[in-house]
């Protein structure tokens, strides 16, 4: 019984007076050596003691108690392997350990600039400061109820066999700390919850060994795998630093993980994926044209987005688009010295304000839709190689410039009016559509090169028209093979050098009832007819043009309408608008042709002539018989022609009358071009008709409403370029386009 007296009064030390943990002055007697087992320490309020050598506390049911303040000028540091740290005071000291039975019910304010845990379950309800390193050695450290744990900027978790958890404590308050992985596999904490997280770390036992991630995790400085791997689990990591990848380290990745890459520059390291990964999203935005390297194989799910900065397929590296995938490209490129692979149906999208350079993005064979939607008209996508859409391909906002390459449209196709195709004497546009619904093609009207294509292929799938919105020059071909072009208020002008093949009755050149398009093609002086294959949508009525020797070389316009509805008259149902086009001597022979359905009123083809609208009148010819023309036509002849205005057929003496000419043919609009002032001279002046100014873009600048001969617009005030001038007839609502250009 006496030795258990005696033990119990030695197992208590009370600092009575500040000083030095060594110091039996602080102690009033005997100070506690460095190692203290199955003894108390108690340090009152008030009492300050300086920890000037390294503690290691043991005893189940002992305590070291701080009310006052532990304090260090040194590296000393208190170990608990058993005991109960506890009290309400200040402890400022280099290391705090806990390890085997150590255990806190500490309630006042640690600074610290390392802790250490090795507890299996430590339940911490302190507010702790850590300025350097953070140890999770083993077991968890659990954030209790009033248990604040802050890293100071710079300071580092390190992360072996231990965790994080947080059940009603805080983590953190806002400094940007590291963190850093050792040792075997595990999954990501508490540590990485944090958005001021700054750099991490792995550096695992082998490079098998991996950290999971729990929670998607912004990395605001580098991602360093010195060895291991980094599963992103499903989760969305963001790096805004640097990436350094040694040798046999890899990012873990499937098909519904996502990786941002931010920040700037290029990165040390290129992305390393561990074999089999794919991902769902990638995005890169790398301001500063920051680089990233690709060096593994990697499969994308969703999205490759490159917002800004190059993502570059090294020679090692292999990207792959999976099926219903796509590339969204804004101020990035993609570009390749290793292996794109699309074969699976994937998807590309051109957004955001700058210019694009096609890249690898357009080359696979499984490109389905594309889509071009710029936040400015004048931005452009330029193909820098042959590009084959095979589904819908859109172009919304902004330009696609062909650059001398083929685009091959083998689905569908929408082109809004804030949108241009720009071609060159070498460009190819192959429409081998499956379908289309008045679809438009607007051409870049910047300069003639950027109206033209070497080639224009028609294949729209069935009987339907794609409609020509602006002028296109074809240098080498317009090639038929299905369906119809229609022009709406663009010329469609074929070069000398070029020529029209596979049309017939039902591919050819519609020309609208209301828009200004004409086919304009060159005759030569003295050679063989010139076939303009036009019609209608309804029938097929072509137009032959021959300059005889008489005649000098030029070009000549074609179109045709419908002639006012008759009951009686007995003529074809076309009026031919037919013009030369800078044509300095018209000395011409003209054929045209019609289907049987467009004879009016039982009329007569084997006793027929074509009439000419001139001098303010229809004229009558010598009557012959028309002859099977081609494609299950009907053609009927007249030569010496020395102007052009409308033509028509109609049965000997069934001649025409003014009134049988639609009201808007005889327009005439002078001078055109024009310095200040447009004048607007109407054949038939009974009528009110209603004007419309209008610019390239669509818009209405000038509106007027009257039945005036002549009319006069003042344009002084225009910028120098092309116009349009629309008169509606608001008698019957018919409309005509006409072009115009102010010097």
């Amino acid at each position: 019984m006496g030795v258990f007296l005696s033990t119990a009064v030695n197992a208590q030390f009370t600092a009575v007076a500040s000083g030095d943990w060594s110091s039996s002055t602080t102690w009033g007697g005997t100070a506690p050596s460095s190692t203290v087992t199955s003894q108390n320490i108690t340090i009152p309020s008030g009492i300050t003691v300086n920890l000037d050598q390294n503690v290691t506390f043991s005893g189940i049911v002992n305590t070291f108690l701080v009310n006052g303040v532990l304090t260090s000028t040194s590296s000393s540091e208190v170990h608990m392997t058993s005991g109960n740290l506890s009290g309400t005071g200040t402890v400022s000291i280099n290391k705090l350990k806990f390890s085997s039975l150590g255990s806190i019910s500490y309630a006042g304010v640690l600074n610290l600039k390392t802790m250490i845990n090795s507890v299996m379950s430590l339940a911490f309800t302190s507010v702790a400061n850590i300025t350097d390193t953070l140890e999770l050695e083993n077991g968890n450290l659990a954030l209790n109820t009033n248990g604040n744990l802050t890293m100071a900027s710079g300071s580092t978790v390190k992360v072996g066999n231990g965790s994080l958890v947080i059940n009603s404590g805080v983590f953190n308050s806002g400094n940007a700390y590291n963190v850093m992985y050792i040792g075997t596999t595990k999954t990501a904490g508490a540590e990485l919850n944090s958005v001021t997280i700054q750099n991490v770390y792995l550096n695992m036992n082998t490079n098998s060994i991996g950290v999971l991630l729990a929670n998607n995790t912004i990395i605001n400085g580098d991602l360093k795998l010195t060895s291991g791997r980094l599963d992103l689990n499903g989760k969305r990591l963001t790096l805004k630093g640097d990436l350094v990848i040694s040798s046999g380290s890899t990012i873990d990745s499937d098909n519904t993980s996502d990786l941002v890459i931010e920040g700037s520059g290029t990165f040390t390291s290129a992305l390393m994926f561990a074999a089999g990964s794919s991902i769902h999203d990638l995005t890169i935005n790398r301001i500063n044209t920051g680089q990233v390297k690709l060096g593994s194989a990697i499969n994308v799910a969703g999205h490759l987005n490159l917002n800004e900065g190059n993502l570059t397929i090294e020679n090692t590296g292999t990207l792959t688009m999976n099926a219903a995938s796509t590339i969204h490209i804004e101020k990035g490129n993609l570009s390749n010295s290793g292996f794109f692979i699309g074969t699976a149906q994937y998807n590309v999208e051109y957004a955001g304000t700058s210019d694009a350079t096609s890249g690898v993005e357009l080359t696979g064979a499984g490109l389905t839709n594309l889509m071009i939607n710029y936040a400015s008209g004048s931005n452009k996508v330029i193909l820098s190689n042959n590009a084959l859409v095979g589904g819908k391909f859109e172009l919304l906002k902004g330009k696609m410039d062909l650059n001398g390459k083929t685009l091959l449209l083998a689905g569908t196709f929408y082109q809004s009016t804030s949108s241009w195709i720009t071609g060159s004497s070498t460009s190819e546009l192959h429409l081998n559509l499956t379908s289309v619904t008045q679809d438009s093609l607007y051409f870049d009207n910047t300069n003639a090169a950027s109206q033209t294509l070497n080639k224009l292929k028609i294949n729209t799938g069935g009987s339907n028209s794609i409609i020509l919105g602006s002028k296109l020059i074809v240098n080498s071909e317009l090639s038929f093979m299905m369906g119809k072009i229609a022009l709406g208020n663009g010329d469609l002008e074929i070069a000398p050098t070029a020529s029209i093949t596979g049309y017939d009755d039902t591919k050819y050149v519609v020309t609208s009832e209301n828009g200004s398009g004409v086919l304009i093609q060159s005759v030569s002086s003295g050679a063989a007819y010139v076939t303009f294959p036009v019609g209608l949508s309804s029938n097929y009525s072509p137009a032959y043009v021959q300059q005889t020797s008489a005649g000098t070389t030029g070009n000549f316009s074609a179109k045709c309408h419908s002639l006012p509805a008759s009951a009686t008259l007995k003529a074809v149902n076309r009026t031919w608008m037919i013009e030369a086009v800078g044509v300095t001597n018209i000395n011409a022979n003209l054929k045209l042709g019609w289907k049987a359905t467009e004879e009016m009123n039982s009329f007569n083809r084997t006793n027929a002539y074509i009439s000419h609208y001139t001098s303010a009148m229809w004229d009558v010819s010598a009557s012959a018989g028309a002859t099977a023309g081609a494609h299950n036509t009907f053609e009927l002849s007249r030569t010496g022609l020395t102007s052009l205005s409308p033509f028509a057929v109609v049965e000997n003496g069934q001649p025409l009358k003014v009134s049988e000419l639609s009201k808007l043919d005889g327009l005439e609009i002078y001078p055109n071009p024009s310095n200040d002032v447009l004048n607007i001279k109407l054949l038939n002046n009974s009528d009110e008709y209603h004007y419309e100014l209008i610019d390239l873009t669509g818009r209405t600048i000038q509106t007027a409403s009257n039945a005036n001969p002549v009319n006069k617009f003042d344009i002084s005030g225009l910028e120098s370029g092309c116009y349009f001038i629309k008169i509606t007839n608001l008698a019957d609502n018919k409309s005509l386009t006409k072009r115009f250009v102010k010097q």
